[in-house]
């Protein structure tokens, strides 16, 4: 949560940076360390005034208060964000995923220093380079794509999730009868930037065989609280975790999903659709409440309107078959490819 006390240790961390700049100038070479203070305070409190009170977000993935909030792990208590010290090989929030870095560059950030030097600032190469960082050691495990941190709010989606219906109604197009179905949210290789996506594959098929209907696509998150390394000015102590989801079909239909997600739920809405056949292949409009129901259960209501106007309200029920956070594979050989995940077989 953002406090006072966190704005008042960025303001000092700004006016430590502001300092240093300044000595490196030649014109303030020579001003006495007192005035330079002086002149540091003064400019923070005009940049105060002018854009509000400075705050940088700090983010507690454990509550030391809490016994089991690192399930065989540690909560350690850290200014920059409460984290696990877990058993050796494991990692994360809870102590649930096994110890390995999320970007192929960790080594060399590893070699840069930044391990080290940015600890007092963020804890960001911790947290993604667990491994290059010396903050856990792995046991020879490891996922075939690692869930980066910042997505864990969304990890209870994580999986391969199969339904079977007698009724055609389904998201984003219809089938004529009854259909089984394959959703499929697999963790993705990180990118070099940018956020981080899961991939998202859905694939239909009629119980009598004679309709496919595949959607490819992506979903990420961006947390309300998240640590983007910058300093942010009057951001509300409050607010929602958003959603995104992109897909395309194989009927020419694409669709952007938006929406927030509170706890193991997650509500969206179209807010663009294009198809390649025509406006009047595009139904009007959608909402969806996706939400975890069981360990292994996921509940999707939804409402739609189709392009003839008629609007229509169904729920299907999805269980899980296959979990990507608990499929652990050895560590490759250097030089090897990691097998490919996320494509289900109906």
């Amino acid at each position: 949560s953002v406090t006072a006390t966190n704005a008042s240790k960025v303001s000092s961390l700004f006016i430590s940076r502001l300092s240093r700049t300044l000595l490196s100038c030649h014109y303030y070479s020579q001003m006495p360390r007192t005035g330079l203070l002086v002149l540091s305070v003064a400019v923070l409190v005009q940049i105060t005034q002018q854009q509000g009170v400075p705050s940088k977000a700090v983010i507690d993935y454990c509550d030391a208060r809490e016994k089991n909030s690192c399930g065989t792990g540690e909560c350690i208590v850290r200014r920059t964000g409460n984290r696990c010290r877990c058993p050796k090989g494991w990692m994360g929030v809870r102590c649930s995923r096994p110890c390995q870095d999320m970007f192929r560059n960790c080594p060399i950030w590893k070699d840069q220093d930044r391990c080290s030097w940015t600890r007092p600032i963020t804890p960001f190469f911790g947290d993604n380079c667990a491994l290059s960082c010396g903050q856990c050691e792995h046991i020879n495990l490891q996922l075939v794509n690692p869930l980066p941190p910042m997505l864990e709010n969304i990890a209870w989606m994580v999986g391969r999730w199969e339904s079977k219906t007698l009724s055609g109604e389904r998201f984003p197009e219809p089938m004529r009868g009854g259909y089984r179905e394959i959703l499929d949210v697999a963790p993705a290789e990180m990118p070099a930037f940018d956020r981080p996506p899961v991939n998202i594959t859905v694939t239909a098929i009629s119980l009598d065989g004679s309709e496919i209907y595949k959607e490819l696509g992506f979903m990420t998150s961006k947390p309300f609280n998240e640590d983007t390394g910058f300093v942010e000015f009057d951001k509300p102590a409050n607010g929602d975790d958003k959603v995104g989801i992109e897909m395309v079909s194989t009927t020419g239909l694409m669709t952007i999903e938006e929406g927030v997600v509170k706890g193991k739920s997650m509500k969206l809405e179209t807010v663009y659709k294009k198809s390649i056949r025509g406006a009047w292949h595009e139904y009007k409009e959608s909402k969806r409440l996706l939400r975890l129901i069981g360990p292994d259960l996921l509940e999707e209501r939804v409402i739609f309107t189709d392009a003839q106007g008629q609007t229509k309200k169904w729920l299907k029920r999805y269980t899980r078959v296959h979990d990507y956070l608990q499929d652990f594979i050895p560590v490759p050989a250097p030089g090897s490819q990691p097998r490919p995940i996320g494509f289900g077989k109906l």
